[in-house]
């Protein structure tokens, strides 16, 4: 190699002392010296690098950039990392590409311009990332499933329902036709052909009900994306009202003069609204007024922010207990586990979002969620 390799053991010795990687190099991107965390981390040997291009330690397409950008930078002065440190991506030895958080400064040491590259392994957090987000999932993903049990007898009732009505049509539509002659009248015939439709559409309302149950309960990754806040809410209304039968209150969704498209995962976010809106129910069943309305609106206090309110009149909450809704096995039923408002904060904060409970003004409560805008589909 014909380049002359600036030494100086001062600064040797001084990268030596850090605990993270720290790697030298000159303006040209040769590698001067670096200490023993790099060789860990890279999998390198020290004579193998010194010397080197620092590009060995860059998967394409950084590789083939890495030159021009030093050169771009010399003459131009223009720094896109220099002074602001990034996450980027490193190479090992044995060709595995993996996460890392690169700072850069620079420096000049007898009259030589050089750079000081600080790299931390990123490869133990991400996973650890990884980790946690696979199981916030299941356990997001389980509490839905928890709902589905708690609401398994109104759910049965519910789906046994249509079922019953369609065997009953067409129970009385074969007897009927067991009775006719083929000179039957019209009006009979017509009686018969109603009741098959009247079947055929307590089935489809069945299976609607179970299609519904299984959107909720499925197990899946999470989906951000802009989605219609409408028909979740409408939805959710008929999953959270399951079962409430002479209780159910009357309900009104009104949508606000700004966008109703949301960013998130619209089947959490439907898990948020279906624990708002069983909490609302069960909080007015001793009530006389059961009323329940659900607004979509623009946030006031930002923009780009859609906010969900759910009000209810139901018994409110008292002062004491406001300040502790949101903690996990805290609960203000006699049945309950106290885990569905935590979950639900936990879910909203996953999407940029924030969760809130006020006492309304005319009794009951108002539970309100902000989520980042969405576009229009």
């Amino acid at each position: 190699m014909t380049h002359r390799l600036f030494k100086n053991p001062i600064l040797d010795s001084v990268v030596d002392t850090i605990v993270d990687c720290a790697v030298v190099i000159d303006r040209n991107g040769v590698i001067l010296t670096l200490n023993a965390a790099c060789l860990t981390i890279f999998g390198y040997s020290r004579e193998s690098l010194i010397g080197s291009n620092v590009s060995i330690l860059m998967p394409e397409p950084d590789r083939s950039g890495h030159d021009e950008y030093i050169q771009n930078y010399n003459r131009s002065r223009d720094a896109k990392i220099i002074g602001i440190g990034r996450n980027l991506q490193g190479l090992r030895s044995n060709d595995e590409v993996f996460p890392l958080h690169l700072a850069i400064g620079e420096m000049e040491i007898e009259g030589e311009k050089l750079f000081l590259g600080i790299i931390r392994d990123l490869s133990e957090q991400k996973a650890r990332q990884a980790a946690y987000e696979e199981l916030q999932s299941r356990h997001f993903h389980l509490s839905r499933v928890a709902a589905m049990n708690e609401m398994g007898a109104a759910i049965a009732h519910e789906i046994n329902q249509p079922l019953t009505a369609a065997a009953n049509y067409l129970e009385t539509a074969r007897i009927l036709m067991q009775r006719m002659d083929k000179e039957a009248p019209t009006a009979d015939r017509d009686k018969i052909d109603k009741m098959l439709l009247n079947s055929v559409e307590q089935n489809k309302r069945a299976s609607e009900i179970i299609s519904r149950m299984r959107r909720f309960i499925e197990n899946r990754e999470t989906q951000v994306k802009s989605f219609d806040l409408k028909p979740i809410i409408d939805e959710a209304l008929i999953l959270g009202l399951t079962g409430h039968g002479s209780t159910k209150p009357t309900t009104e969704i009104e949508i606000g003069d700004g966008s109703n498209f949301a960013l998130g995962d619209p089947i959490q976010v439907q898990q948020v609204l279906v624990n708002l809106i069983r909490n609302a129910a069960d909080a007015m069943a001793e009530c006389e007024t059961r009323d329940l309305s659900v607004f979509i609106r623009d946030d006031p206090d930002s923009d780009g922010i859609v906010r969900i309110e759910v009000h209810d009149s139901g018994i409110g909450v008292a002062d004491d207990a406001l300040d502790q809704l949101f903690q996990a096995f805290v609960t203000t039923k006699e049945d309950g586990m106290g885990v569905g408002l935590s979950i639900s904060q936990s879910i909203v904060k996953a999407m940029g979002g924030r969760i809130w409970a006020t006492p309304r003004s005319s009794g009951g409560m108002k539970f309100a969620f902000t989520l980042p805008k969405g576009e229009a589909l």
